[in-house]
């Protein structure tokens, strides 16, 4: 009779770390965690959390199993604010110079400083033109000059006194006093020779220099 000979095989089923254990795609497997052998991810449990080794310590924590034990990240400081933008003023235009010279002879007889009427309408018609071109007026200045006849300290006294009739007649016509500056320069800057009839006549004359801005409609 043949003996049969009987092998009893048992399988033993060996949960891998509990049957709720999945491997976990989100990351490497570190020190410190279980890791699937096969892929080398993160193995987690049924409610998604890592599983520790017994090696395990805060040191090892990596921020997808352990973020709240990661310390904390400083805050970003914020961007600088943009330096503001500063409107550069309006260049301010450029003064607006004129040089009028009228002859003393249409102005003031011989040696005297009062104004002729014809003297006056010549006066008349450059304040009409400064009104006319829109400017304000920064400084008029009014200069007297003499021919070389008489004494020079007589010359630079009428060319004062005729100096200021022009500034008393433009104050009179609206033009402020403040911004009338008067001088009598006498025969000392000559425009011509002295020598001659003609020359003289030249000589003898009011310059007036207007220093103005010129201003814009309020339209």
């Amino acid at each position: 009779m043949k003996k049969k000979t009987c092998i009893a095989v048992f399988v033993v089923a060996v949960p891998l770390l509990g049957q709720s254990a999945l491997a976990h795609q989100g990351g490497k497997a570190s020190e410190g965690y279980v890791g699937d052998g096969r892929t080398g991810h993160l193995v987690t449990n049924s409610v998604g959390q890592c599983l520790h080794t017994s090696s395990w310590s805060k040191d090892l924590a990596v921020e997808e199993c352990d973020a709240g034990m990661m310390p904390k990240k400083a805050a970003a400081e914020p961007a600088p604010k943009p330096a503001p933008v500063v409107a550069r003023p309006e260049p301010k235009p450029e003064p607006v110079i004129e040089k009028v010279s009228l002859k003393a002879g249409a102005l003031f007889d011989v040696g005297k400083a009062d104004l002729k009427p014809a003297g006056k309408s010549e006066l008349d018609a450059m304040v009409s033109k400064i009104k006319d071109n829109n400017t304000q007026i920064e400084q008029v200045t009014v200069t007297g000059h003499t021919d070389s006849a008489g004494a020079s300290d007589y010359n630079r006294k009428l060319s004062e006194r005729r100096a200021e009739a022009v500034k008393a007649y433009l104050v009179s016509k609206g033009l402020s006093g403040d911004r009338i500056v008067t001088k009598g320069a006498g025969d000392s800057e000559p425009v011509a020779s002295n020598k001659t009839a003609a020359g003289r006549t030249q000589n003898r004359r009011v310059d007036i220099d207007i220093r103005a801005q010129r201003t814009t409609s309020g339209n």
